[in-house]
């Protein structure tokens, strides 16, 4: 029998890792891509389409807004509850975004003015 004790939580000795002994010393393989990774991938893939009469190439991410925002005008009740709060989220999102704009804009306007000021008077 053991001379330590065994049960819960306390495997053996012979199963126990060594001090500076790691359990997967290979670790992930370089080349191995998350789901996020490979979700991005496939959606950011372009394909071709027409558009106005003319053949251009869209990503399957444009393609599958485009295809749900043509089902929501033709009456899709599902494909307009899909997108009408991405839609508000992204225009919340592009307000920030021209509030910061403005910002750094009016932030550059002062410091422009203050160094104009301190030039001009030497």
């Amino acid at each position: 029998m053991a001379d330590y004790e065994l049960g819960y939580m306390k495997p053996p000795k012979s199963g126990q890792f060594k001090p500076g002994q790691s359990g997967n010393p290979k670790g992930r393989p370089s080349g191995s891509k998350n789901i996020y990774k490979l979700l991005d991938d496939i959606v950011n893939e372009k394909i071709p389409m027409t558009k106005n009469g003319k053949p251009v190439k869209i990503s399957k991410k444009q393609a599958m807004l485009l295809q749900a925002t043509n089902k929501a005008v033709q009456g899709d009740l599902k494909a307009l509850q899909t997108l009408l709060p991405v839609m508000a989220e992204a225009d919340n999102k592009n307000e920030e975004l021209a509030k910061a704009a403005t910002a750094i804009r009016q932030d550059d306007i002062e410091i422009l003015k203050q160094y104009l000021k301190e030039n001009n008077n030497e």
